[in-house]
């Protein structure tokens, strides 16, 4: 995966609301639309959080913790 797939998701949850609703309700369904493993599927959707920066604070940290290939 890449931190350009990864921006997409947080740039697409900042500009629709729509988005943003489903990523943090329903994050399985939001990302359904993105090239991401069913193992980043299950670790990103284990991210808990009431607001988009919360959700992409825990996001970067996760970022930070595994093998992306930051462009």
């Amino acid at each position: 995966m890449t931190s350009a797939c990864l921006s997409q998701i947080i740039g697409t949850a900042v500009i629709d609301r729509g988005f943003q609703c489903t990523l943090l309700n329903s994050p399985e369904r939001a990302l359904a639309q993105f090239d991401l493993t069913a193992n980043e599927v299950r670790d990103i959707v284990a991210i808990k959080a009431t607001s988009i920066e919360q959700f992409a604070e825990q996001l970067i940290s996760w970022m930070n913790g595994r093998d992306v290939d930051w462009l």
